[in-house]
């Protein structure tokens, strides 16, 4: 039997499509998404919705589940089981197989698909556009964030690769404010 968490926050919604489960395997999809949720309902997985918004609160939360399954079962029943994590997020990951070593139990963390890869390489390319867009005049990051409505662990990925391709540099009068290097 399998224990199958979804970080659908961090994979999204094709990700959560391709969830191969049979009708025994357990399926805890955690996301506010309606998308990702009414897909959870159709296909009879469990979703975690309930969770703080913020930073991390979703990443709390699978590895609150995922002890909580772990402590519910014997030794005989974790001899049997498999829990597998889909996320891309590497400090759950971390967390996640040590929790599943600690209880000495079967971990697999899924690589995502080739598909998977290239429309998340396509939405960075369109996050760094709307971050280079609203820096055409000097604003804080914060604001820009707030402004786009973006999940904090994304914006500030794609704002670190800006930073590092030299795209983006601080204004030398406010530390606080950046701007779009031409």
């Amino acid at each position: 039997m399998k224990f199958i968490f979804v970080d659908a926050e961090n994979v999204g919604l094709n990700a959560v499509a391709d969830v191969k489960a049979s009708l025994s395997d357990k399926v805890y999809v955690f996301s506010k998404n309606t998308q990702i949720i009414e897909l959870c309902e159709r296909r009879l997985f469990q979703v975690f919705s309930s969770y703080p918004t913020g930073a991390n609160q979703a990443d709390f939360y699978i590895i609150g589940n995922l002890v909580g399954v772990l402590a519910s079962l014997n030794d005989e029943q974790k001899k049997q089981c498999q829990f597998v994590l889909f996320s891309q997020d590497n400090s759950l990951i971390m967390a996640f197989k040590f929790q599943c070593h600690l209880h000495r139990v079967a971990c697999a963390i899924p690589l995502p698909s080739k598909s998977q890869a290239l429309v998340e390489t396509k939405s960075d390319c369109s996050t760094h556009q709307k971050i280079l867009q609203q820096l055409q005049h000097p604003k804080s990051t914060e604001d820009v964030r707030k402004k786009l409505s973006m999940p904090k662990p994304d914006f500030t990925r794609a704002l670190n690769e800006l930073i590092k391709g030299k795209k983006i540099a601080r204004m030398p009068e406010s530390q606080k404010k950046w701007i779009r290097v031409s």
